[in-house]
C-alpha cells in the first residue's frame, strides 16, 4: 500500500501518541508504592480544590487504571487504522490487554507493588471502552461521509 504524505503524517502522529501512552503506563508502574500514593494523593488534592469533592484513593486508582487503558485501547485501534485503513477491534483489544498483563507483571519487581488480577479486569474494561469509542467515532464519520457523497 502506498501512503500519501497526509497518511504518513497521520501514522507518525498516531505512533507518537501510542508511544507516549505506553511510556506513561510503564513510568507509573515503575513508581514505588510510596511514590504511587503520592501521585494519587496529589490528584485527590487537586480534584478536591477544583471540584470540591473528595475521592478515595482506591476510587482514583481504579479510574486512573481504566482511563490509561481506555487511552491505550483507543490508540492501538487508531494505529491499526492509520496503517491499514480498517479496524479489527478484537485484535486491538487483545494486544492492549497483553500490554496490561506485562504492566501487572512489571509491578511484581517494583518495591511495594504487586500483581493484581482485579487491575487486569479494570484495565480490560478501559480497553473495551477505548476500542468502542474509536469505533463509534469511526462509524459516525464514515456514515457522515457517505451521506455527504450521496446525491
Amino acid at each position: 500500500m502506498k501512503y500519501t504524505l497526509k497518511r504518513k503524517i497521520y501514522i507518525v502522529i498516531s505512533a507518537a501518541a501510542l508511544l507516549a501512552v505506553l511510556v506513561t503506563i510503564f513510568y507509573l508502574s515503575a513508581q514505588t508504592a510510596k511514590e504511587s500514593s503520592g501521585t494519587s494523593g496529589g490528584l485527590i488534592s487537586w480534584l478536591k480544590d477544583v471540584l470540591h469533592i473528595e475521592f478515595s484513593q482506591d476510587f482514583i486508582r481504579t479510574v486512573a487504571h481504566m482511563c490509561e487503558f481506555a487511552g491505550l485501547g483507543l490508540l492501538v485501534q487508531n494505529m491499526e487504522f492509520s496503517l491499514k485503513d480498517k479496524t479489527s477491534p478484537f485484535l486491538c483489544a487483545l494486544l492492549s490487554w497483553a500490554y496490561a498483563w506485562t504492566d501487572e507483571i512489571h509491578q511484581i519487581f517494583v518495591d511495594g507493588r504487586a500483581f493484581q488480577l482485579s487491575d487486569l479486569f479494570v484495565d480490560l474494561a478501559g480497553i473495551i471502552l477505548g476500542v468502542a469509542a474509536f469505533n463509534i467515532v469511526y462509524t459516525l464519520i464514515k456514515t457522515k461521509k457517505k451521506k455527504s457523497v450521496s446525491p
